[in-house]
């Protein structure tokens, strides 16, 4: 499974391409329906070549905007790797790619962006968030939903302390440490000091090895992290967890953790355990942003909008700190950037697009959050909300 960084989606959002072909599905991650994964990729493809015809693009333009795709049919191990869903986005430099813990209805857009309002879902209260479980024996790393969990491998990183190269030889530099010790200690003194410092210096040898092991996994984690902002629980039994945090650059590590030896667990029921953990954290965020909704309408000041032809122009000037919108329903329309004016259509036109989807482009792409819910949800009575940062 791949990492989708709100980052990495802002780099999409604001790359630059004549074209973009958005397509989304659900995929089989086991079993003979694996085998479906690739044919249902290929009907899509077609439904793309055929939109792309009726635009009036000539073959020889068609056959070499597709030809990345088309290459990933024949890729076997590409169609046996998947999650529960794949966002596939084709463009001028070729294909972008996210095997994601989440399925997706069929569905193929072509525009001059990216269509993200599928993988809004990732970015709000039931959103991403990952586990570590670590033992000295193992670690695995899971990028989870509140319904799904997938073991995502940890790259360049080592898969136990035994990978460290710490053993437990003759020539190993603890066993050295401690005969080094032994011979410090006086003929007269207790033989229980002895032993009391060969041990204390073993526990010493023993945490610099867990340090070394620990940041030598963290350093992968933050590499593959790197501008994500997801909750991470830490798994494993309680005298490693200090010493983890302790030398962790991961910037969102929650306070609470997986109490036991995680090797006794499969995916499934990590899931379950950190899902109560980090619930609390996701919808706090929400209803903070909610309570501000509340305060400055009441308030009546200018950090609050609820109408598309205020909430887009400050979306595109980087206002929007929190954005609310109904997942149930379009707005067509367009922004005139020239007029900074948002005209809207009951029905879509040419040239129009579905401005709450642009809504979140924007906000998304200038660091804002996002949150696709349920008209009731919202904290007003219209299909769109916003706090803004100014």
């Amino acid at each position: 499974m791949d990492i989708l960084t709100v980052q990495s989606l802002q780099e999409l959002i604001n790359k630059e391409s004549d074209l973009f072909v958005s397509i989304y599905l659900s995929t089989y991650s086991s079993g003979v329906d694996i085998r479906q994964n690739h044919i249902i990729f290929k009907q899509l493809l077609r439904e793309v070549e055929a939109k792309l015809y009726n635009m009036e693009m000539n073959k020889n333009d068609i056959e070499t905007f597709l030809e990345p795709a088309k290459n990933l049919i024949t890729e076997t191990r590409f169609w046996q790797n998947q999650g529960d869903g794949l966002a596939l986005f084709i463009h001028s430099d070729g294909i972008t790619y996210y095997r994601l813990p989440l399925g997706f209805k069929e569905t193929v857009k072509i525009d001059k962006k990216i269509y993200i309002k599928p993988l809004l879902p990732l970015f709000a209260g039931n959103g991403q968030f990952n586990i570590l479980a670590l033992s000295k024996n193992q670690v695995r790393l899971f990028r989870c939903t509140r319904q799904t969990v997938k073991e995502i491998e940890l790259q360049d990183a080592p898969d136990s302390m035994h990978d460290m190269q710490v053993d437990d030889d003759y020539d190993s530099p603890r066993r050295k440490l401690a005969l080094r010790s032994s011979r410090n200690i006086g003929k007269n003194q207790l033989s229980y000091n002895n032993v009391t410092q060969v041990q204390s210096n073993e526990d010493d040898y023993e945490k610099n090895e867990l340090t070394r092991y620990f940041r030598a996994i963290d350093e992968s984690l933050v590499d593959m992290h790197e501008g994500d902002i997801v909750p991470l629980v830490l798994a494993g039994v309680e005298y490693l967890i200090p010493i983890y945090r302790d030398i962790s650059k991961y910037p969102y590590i929650v306070e609470d953790f997986i109490r036991g030896n995680p090797e006794l667990l499969n995916g499934e029921e990590l899931q379950k355990l950190a899902w109560e953990i980090v619930e609390p954290l996701f919808y706090k965020d929400k209803e903070i942003a909610v309570e501000k909704y509340s305060q400055y309408k009441g308030q009546r000041n200018r950090l609050y909008a609820n109408s598309l032809d205020k909430i887009i122009p400050a979306a595109y000037n980087g206002q929007v700190e929190v954005l609310f919108l109904d997942n149930t329903t379009q707005q067509w329309g367009k922004f005139d950037l020239d007029k900074n004016k948002v005209e809207l259509s009951d029905e879509p036109k040419t040239g129009d697009e579905d401005l709450l989807e642009y809504a979140s482009l924007l906000t998304l792409s200038r660091g804002g959050k996002v949150y696709s819910v349920a008209p009731n949800e919202i904290p007003d009575t219209s299909p769109v909300a916003a706090v803004l940062r100014f």
